[in-house]
């Protein structure tokens, strides 16, 4: 019965191992994704932008208007292609890091809703299957202690205790 116990625990640690290695696996693709979804975003507030410096902006709205707007426009632009350069600068290792320091919280919803799983072959992904696999089994070892400690402790109470003669 203990070998079964022991294989169970050693295939439980290795299946909580591997999802954490999946799991941390994706962050580098997630990251790209973004990064792709993020640059349609810095396109179409670049656009944004030009409608209300152009032209005919002048003509359909008033001037206090159109400035407010404008600036909006503008800072929104700026913010964005911010964040678009620091990922595209960042090595593939940094760049999930790099993501979390300062991702737009709408865009990463809509990255997540369309996001497709991938298995990343490149030594960022291995970096941080290795580093997710590590965790996992860290976790499963963590959750585990409590058990173990209280397993334990019942074995010993049900052990005979030395006998006085």
């Amino acid at each position: 019965m203990r070998f079964l116990l022991r294989k169970f625990d050693s295939l439980a640690g290795a299946f909580v191992a591997a999802l954490g290695a999946l799991v941390c696996a994706q962050l580098p693709v997630f990251a790209q994704q973004y990064l792709q979804r993020l640059g349609g975003h810095v396109d179409e507030a670049g656009r944004q932008v030009a409608q209300l410096t152009g032209a005919n902006a002048a003509e359909r709205l008033d001037s206090g208007m159109r400035l407010a707007f404008e600036t909006l426009a503008r800072a929104r632009y700026a913010a964005l292609e911010s964040q678009q350069q620091a990922l595209s600068d960042a090595t593939p290792l940094i760049r999930p890091l790099e993501f979390l320091r300062g991702f737009d919280s709408d865009i990463a919803a809509a990255t997540l809703d369309r996001f497709v799983p991938a298995v990343p072959l490149d030594s960022a992904g291995a970096v941080y299957a290795i580093a997710g696999l590590v965790a996992g089994w860290l976790l499963y070892e963590a959750v585990k202690l409590p058990f173990w400690v209280l397993w334990r402790a019942a074995a010993a109470a049900r052990r005979p205790g030395p006998r006085d003669a």
